[in-house]
């Protein structure tokens, strides 16, 4: 990875790459509004699978008939990131649709077809804006920064699918060990990175301390004392199941020691 002097960028541009940004991920609203705008079936199709499957765009528009396995509902990636190839269950929901698709398809070499005659199937240029313009007649398409070239950055792209996916599996109970196997991620860290988005677990444990607040008619400061030594106990649970290293343990308690 590339290293940048300090004394090269100034005060605001440190702090955005020093920034840990976590994913965004569509929820069921978003989602709906999006998929109501499609109108293309192939783009349908193309979508609802990445969503299903978690899949890059560059594999599902690279994905052959002969690498979808109906009758064992799963599929195969072939030369996908870092040029690996893998296996990913297919939903039980998703297979009648493709089923469907395929009559309607039963000559085709590519999940894709083309809708040039001279290439071998979608290009993802072609899908990307298909699904950009969904976005958009969603009212979605919402501008959260600007990249270093300043062009916006936006909140919702294609990829969120495959983000969304892996945020509503661990969400569902799914561990994160199989989470990171679906997802095809070299690391646990990856995987763990979505953890952070929906945690069941700490909206209940602050709705908790609010309410018993509300009834002892504590102060806030006491409710901030409670609040952090609850943060620690989520932090020991983390640890426990894997979540977290030790040495990241450590970083976080002496964050949260030092503020009690």
């Amino acid at each position: 990875m590339e290293r940048y002097k300090s004394n090269t960028l100034s005060k605001t541009q440190a702090t955005k790459r020093r920034r840990r940004k976590y994913p965004n991920v569509f929820f069921k609203k978003e989602l709906s509004a999006i998929f109501n705008e499609i109108e293309e079936p192939k783009i349908m199709v193309g979508s609802c699978l990445t969503f299903f499957c978690a899949l890059r765009i560059s594999e599902v528009c690279n994905l052959k008939w002969r690498d979808i396995d109906l009758e064992n509902k799963r599929l195969k990636v072939v030369d996908g990131k870092n040029h690996k190839d893998g296996f990913v269950p297919i939903s039980s929901l998703f297979i009648p649709i493709l089923e469907k698709w395929k009559q309607l398809n039963p000559h085709e070499e590519y999940f894709l077809p083309a809708y040039d005659e001279t290439k071998p199937h979608l290009e993802p240029t072609t899908l990307l804006k298909a699904f950009k313009k969904a976005i958009e007649k969603a009212g979605l398409c919402i501008v959260v920064e600007k990249n270093s070239a300043g062009l916006n950055q936006h909140q919702y792209k294609f990829h969120t699918l495959r983000h969304s996916r892996c945020t509503h599996l661990l969400s569902n109970g799914v561990p994160v060990q199989k989470v990171q196997h679906f997802m095809r991620h070299d690391k646990v860290d990856t995987t763990l990175t979505y953890t952070w988005i929906l945690d069941a677990e700490l909206n209940s444990m602050v709705e908790e301390v609010d309410r018993r607040a509300a009834k002892s008619g504590e102060t806030f400061s006491e409710q901030k004392q409670m609040g952090r030594e609850d943060a620690v106990e989520i932090l020991k649970k983390r640890l426990a199941h894997g979540e977290i290293s030790p040495k990241e343990y450590r970083k976080l308690f002496e964050v949260l020691a030092g503020q009690m």
